[in-house]
């Protein structure tokens, strides 16, 4: 149906023009659609919101998304700043741990003040502080110290290694970086305690930093080789010459005891952080058991010969125990523990103390007595017989700086039975020969190895006038080992001189 655009008369259909005012319908005629069919504004209304509030709700995701990058990034930012500084600030305040000496070369101790204190601060600040130890109180070798009271110590004589004046229980630490020896000498011994001097050599600690040698004294009491079940092997300048409740070298006499009479004993080790001029104590412990029932071999050099000591091995789990200095990061725990200790009730000396954990020394903490040497009333010289009977001597005797061919002080003994060995046989000519274990490049052994024999003959002829023509040299590096190079006794038994004789 249509109708005229001018006066609004239905038309017919088909018509061209209007019959009541008679305008033409020159233009198709346009429908007018029902009322009904057009849908109530309402209807429509719905729809619009929705959309502008999909679309505000999808800016508004989208810029929360944002925000919660940024805000992330500043998260992580500011965790990693905090590492930094929780890093910088454990450098400053607690340096890497050495083997067993060299604690006096740390920076000093932190306070309110130093620069320690205010990158800690910052660190907290940033997110945190729950990882910094627990409060432990500090000591130092400036500490008042209580002396030791008049108790017996078993009597050397019978003792299969006797720790009397002049012994020297030389140890090789198993760390991150290599191998470091220290040696602990017993200095003295009197009715109350026994005193030691300890020494190490130039070393590279866990995270590559180069420590000096040191030396240090320490004392203890004869009644905590009695009963103390706590046992030390750190030493140095920073901490008290005297510690009460513990043994250094050797389990107490009643710890021996309930392994022999019941196959185990409670065992603390006790270890210290550095805190510049001072340290705080921290303790690893818990039950050993025999493992074998009978004694094991285990091979040593005794005043510069290969032996076989019997030795009791133990073994358990470890963990740290009481307050602790360290971050809890840093604590070692359930740590697999075993310990050698020769058979002996007069010294049982610990032989060696494996604590296998990530954080100690990447799990290469292990400390191990490699030689020993003691003074006996007829000395052998055994350069001289080993030369007569075999026309070859080996020598584990004659100790060079790390890394170097610098002859240190305490070779004096073997280098005096080579000379006399030359003296009574004038006309024995030898040659002196380096070896050495197998960590670093074999070119670099090599020349060390012929490096450090040639030192021995300049010595010889300079210090003691052994006739230059009497003596040559030569270096195998590595490439001549007697022992395994994957434990730490056998490298050390293969850092060598040995002397051969035309």
């Amino acid at each position: 149906m249509t109708y005229c655009t001018k006066c609004g008369n239905q038309l017919a259909p088909g018509a061209r023009f209007c019959p009541k005012c008679g305008a033409a319908v020159d233009t198709p005629p346009q429908p007018v659609a029902p009322a009904a069919t057009v849908p109530p504004p309402q209807a429509y209304a719905p729809a619009k919101k929705g959309s502008g509030l999909s679309l505000l709700l999808i800016i508004v995701g989208v810029l929360g998304l944002i925000a919660v990058i940024g805000i992330g990034g500043v998260v992580y930012v500011g965790y990693k700043v905090k590492q930094k500084v929780t890093s910088v600030a454990e450098q400053v305040t607690h340096p890497a741990p050495s083997p067993g000496e060299n604690k006096d070369v740390s920076p000093a101790k932190n306070d309110n003040n130093d620069v320690g204190a205010l990158l800690g601060n910052l660190g907290n600040m940033l997110g945190g502080g729950t990882d910094d130890g627990d409060p432990v109180e500090s000591i130092s070798d400036k500490d008042p110290v209580t002396p030791c009271p008049a108790a017996p110590f078993p009597a050397q004589t019978a003792a299969r290694i006797p720790l009397q004046a002049g012994t020297i229980v030389t140890h090789a630490w198993g760390m991150k970086n290599g191998d470091v020896e220290s040696r602990m000498s017993v200095a003295s011994t009197d009715p109350a305690s026994v005193s030691f001097s300890a020494s190490t050599g130039e070393y590279k600690d866990d995270d590559g930093h180069d420590w000096k040698g040191s030396g240090s004294l320490h004392t203890v009491c004869n009644e905590d080789f009695a009963s103390a079940n706590t046992y030390a092997t750190v030493t140095g300048t920073n901490q008290p010459k005297i510690v009460h409740g513990l043994t250094r070298l050797r389990l107490s006499d009643k710890s021996f005891q309930e392994v022999k009479s019941s196959g185990k004993t409670n065992l603390i080790y006790w270890d210290i952080v550095s805190m510049g001029d001072a340290v705080k104590p921290d303790h690893e412990g818990g039950l050993l058991t025999r493992v074998e029932p009978e004694d094991v071999a285990y091979p040593m050099i005794v005043n510069d010969e290969r032996v076989n000591l019997p030795a009791i091995h133990l073994a358990g789990i470890m963990d740290s125990i009481g307050k602790d200095p360290r971050a809890k990061k840093d604590r070692p725990a359930h740590t697999e523990a075993d310990v050698y200790v020769i058979d002996d009730p007069l010294n049982p000396l610990v032989l060696m103390l494996k604590l296998k954990d990530p954080v100690l020394h990447d799990s290469k903490f292990r400390i191990e007595v490699v030689k020993i040497e003691y003074k006996v009333a007829k000395p052998v010289n055994l350069v001289e017989k080993q030369l007569t009977e075999q026309k070859r001597a080996v020598t584990y005797g004659i100790y060079f700086d790390f890394n170097k061919d610098t002859i240190k002080p305490e070779s004096e003994p073997v280098l005096k039975e080579i000379v006399q060995a030359m003296t009574d046989n004038p006309d024995w000519k030898l040659t002196v020969e380096g070896n050495t274990d197998n960590i670093g490049g074999d070119a670099y052994n090599l020349d060390l190895s012929k490096r450090r024999a040639a030192a021995v003959k300049e010595t010889l002829v300079t210090r003691y006038h052994i006739a230059p023509d009497r003596l040559s040299t030569n270096g195998f590096g590595a490439s001549h080992p007697i022992e395994t190079n994957d434990t730490l006794e056998g490298r050390a038994r293969n850092r060598r001189v040995e002397l051969t004789r035309e």
